[in-house]
């Protein structure tokens, strides 16, 4: 199978979005875990085996809902593409007044609205009536549906690494310090190269990571500690 990979510069805001968010929720995620099982006070290689654990599992589970997700889009833009063939086959002149509605409701003058959806008509009809009635641009191949969901999990499993090697690596008495500060750092750039590659506010975005970060490891943090 042939994925299409998108270079990242060439890569549009919401894909970037999307990249971004898979990474910052395993960061998220994986903190959140290390931090609820210092709170539990669990042994230092269970919390090892755990958290590593959580990382996998948690990359194999957005890459599964990934899929399904894109697969069942997949199939309902089947069942939206044959809808629409018929309707284009028993009605073409009402599919096509429709075309001509729509340019008209934005402001193109009849004659021109009507000449535009001829060539349309003309072309590829069911391409245009998906295009302007739904919304449809491109459908959902296969390579699609598995290329976006490896990336998904591949994505999650990068942000889950930092909070792990934070804490595998440094001396586990101070290891929750370091999960912590790296969380931080991370959801810092990750927000700040959304920002910058999504057209949103930059300082606005970092603060939302930030809050929303290290609240949810701070929570976990605690739950651990009055769960366990």
């Amino acid at each position: 199978m042939r994925f299409p990979v998108p270079h990242w510069r060439n890569a549009a805001p919401g894909e970037v979005r999307t990249w971004i968010t898979d990474i910052n929720d395993g960061i998220i995620t994986v903190a959140g875990m290390e931090l609820g099982l210092v709170g539990a006070q669990v042994p230092q290689q269970t919390a090892y085996a755990v958290i590593s654990i959580n990382a996998l599992v948690g990359a194999l589970a957005v890459f599964g809902v990934k899929l399904g997700e894109r697969y069942a889009d997949r199939e309902a833009e089947a069942d939206l593409i044959r809808q629409e063939s018929d309707r284009l086959a028993l009605s073409p002149d009402d599919e096509k007044a429709e075309l001509i509605a729509w340019f008209e409701e934005r402001g193109v003058c009849p004659s021109t609205a009507r000449g535009v959806a001829d060539e349309l008509a003309a072309g590829d009809a069911l391409g245009a009536q998906l295009l302007i009635e739904y919304g449809l641009k491109k459908r959902t191949t296969p390579d699609i549906a598995w290329h976006e969901s490896v990336q998904a999990g591949v994505a999650f499993l990068l942000g889950a690494a930092l909070p792990v090697l934070a804490t595998i690596l440094t001396p586990w008495d101070t290891h929750v310090i370091w999960t912590v500060a790296v969380a931080a750092t991370s959801l810092t750039t990750t927000s700040f190269i959304l920002s910058r590659r999504g057209h949103s506010n930059t300082r606005a975005t970092i603060a939302r990571s930030l809050i929303v970060g290290l609240s949810t490891i701070t929570i976990s943090y605690f739950l651990g500690d009055l769960l366990l």
